[in-house]
């Protein structure tokens, strides 16, 4: 940096001397008729292209380095972005299939517990079936021995009417008023018991 610096400062010093060793013309010209000094002109002409020479190292120079970067880092964010969103979108595909796989097998869970609980109802329906005939026949053979017991019973008791009753025809002389009183006493007798 400072061999720039002095090559821009003995570059000066040269131009100075060039031009103020000159003489300036006798009658002085166009250029003098319209006040311009050719002096002062190359002065700001040197200026200037030693102050753009600096620009340029020092200034362009880093902030052309600097645009770089950022153009370098736009670029890897970009890049960055892009893959992300490529990522985003697989994954995003990815959630959907495996939501669409979720949803198959709640769907098959769901049928199959249908299909259970049909089963199981219609094993509860048979059972509490099977129940009601066993209940159904067991109520029928308690009427029946009953209704057994009843005949026995009744039997008995018109054995014994019978057996009464003959006992007393044959004791007794039979004429049909006779015989048609002792068939109702014994009839009254046995709606009463």
């Amino acid at each position: 940096m400072k061999k720039i610096f002095a090559c821009c400062f003995i570059l000066i010093v040269i131009c100075f001397q060039n031009v103020f060793a000159a003489d300036p013309p006798a009658g002085g010209g166009l250029l003098s008729d319209l006040g311009i000094d050719p002096k002062t002109i190359l002065l700001q002409v040197i200026g200037f292209l030693v102050v753009l020479a600096v620009l340029w190292k020092f200034v362009f120079g880093k902030v052309g380095g600097l645009l770089e970067e950022r153009r370098t880092e736009i670029t890897t964010q970009l890049d960055q972005l892009k893959t992300d969103r490529e990522e985003l979108d697989r994954l995003t595909a990815e959630t959907r299939q495996r939501l669409g796989d979720i949803e198959t097998e709640a769907q098959a869970k769901i049928q199959a517990a249908i299909e259970q609980g049909n089963t199981e109802r219609q094993q509860i329906v048979a059972q509490a079936r099977q129940e009601a005939e066993d209940e159904i026949a067991r109520a029928r053979a308690e009427i029946q021995r009953e209704k057994d017991e009843a005949i026995s019973e009744l039997r008995g008791v018109v054995a014994e009417l019978a057996i009464d009753a003959a006992s007393k025809i044959i004791s007794a002389e039979l004429t049909p008023e006779r015989h048609q009183s002792i068939i109702d006493a014994s009839i009254s007798r046995l709606s009463a018991e």
